[in-house]
């Protein structure tokens, strides 16, 4: 009797197929691993952990690439936004200066949370925080070495600074997407005039009295939905500071009408014709628009 080709294998031969199979699955099983996860690992530091996570992110017919700079505290502790507040901090700084392939990464910040003590008022997260980074390659044909040097704050009875060496290799032409809690990040991305979604307030008004014995800043913002503890964080140029505005006035129907005090620390003469950027947020969205102080 002839056996047909595919019935003429030895057992060496049937060895041999069956090692190629193996490693043709472990193989397999190898490419699902980097197609569903993009991420450095755990680096450990002192009542913290960080780590680099990266991925492509879908905005209408567009896909753009993120990277993901995490932060893992302790409960209890907290670390700050790029403006700490008047209690004083250490906002993260991000050194991509030993990167490769890299033409620009630029940090979005999630909206932050006011948290008040007898220290002060502190602007940042509690427990943990995720920054999105739009990354853009120099040459999209090549992988992207990311080396990060992350400094930040951390803070509960006591406050640390701390520093992370951070680095992840991105494949050209990536198909990763980006991690789940990357993407609920960039969801609390405060957004700009162009891009504000329905529950997001939208600042309608603000005026600046430098002059008189009561020098103040009046803003008249619109909040939809729940406007308890909505609150606005205002940013002046060259650190020059403003302190926190206070709710001032409740006009209905979502329309708050918030004061700052300027006639303590604020130097009025240098922040004439300065533009100014206010951070809206409330538990329905975030946005940030810009006036300019005449």
């Amino acid at each position: 009797m002839s056996l047909r080709p595919w019935q003429a294998t030895s057992r060496g031969g049937l060895a041999r197929h069956s090692i190629f199979m193996s490693a043709l699955i472990l193989a397999c099983a190898s490419q699902g691993a980097i197609a569903l996860a993009l991420e450095s690992p755990w680096l450990d530091g002192y009542k913290s952990r960080t780590r680099l996570s990266a991925g492509v992110t879908e905005a209408g017919d567009r896909s753009r690439l993120h990277a993901f700079v995490e932060i893992e505290l302790p409960a209890g502790w907290k670390t700050y936004w790029r403006s700490p507040g008047d209690a004083g901090g250490l906002p993260p700084t991000f050194d991509w200066s030993k990167s490769s392939n890299l033409a620009s990464a630029t940090v979005l910040f999630p909206a932050p949370k006011l948290m008040t003590d007898k220290a002060g008022n502190t602007f940042g997260y509690k427990d943990s925080v995720v920054f999105p980074v739009e990354i853009r390659p120099e040459n999209a044909d090549e992988a992207i070495s990311l080396a990060l040097t992350l400094q930040f704050g951390i803070c509960k009875d006591i406050c640390v600074p701390a520093e992370a060496e951070l680095s992840l290799e991105i494949p050209p032409k990536v198909g990763v997407s980006a991690p789940a809690a990357g993407l609920e990040a960039l969801e609390h991305v405060p957004r700009g005039d162009g891009e504000r979604r329905s529950g997001d307030p939208a600042l309608k008004r603000a005026v600046a009295r430098l002059d008189g014995a009561k020098p103040q800043l009046t803003l008249e913002a619109s909040f939809a939905g729940d406007t308890e503890g909505a609150v606005i964080f205002l940013e002046a140029p060259e650190g020059l500071y403003l302190p926190l505005p206070t709710l001032a006035k409740d006009n209905g129907g979502g329309a708050l009408t918030f004061e700052a005090d300027l006639s303590r620390d604020v130097d009025l003469a240098a922040l004439r014709g300065k533009t100014i950027t206010a951070t809206l947020v409330s538990p329905s969205g975030a946005s940030v628009s810009s006036f300019k102080i005449e």
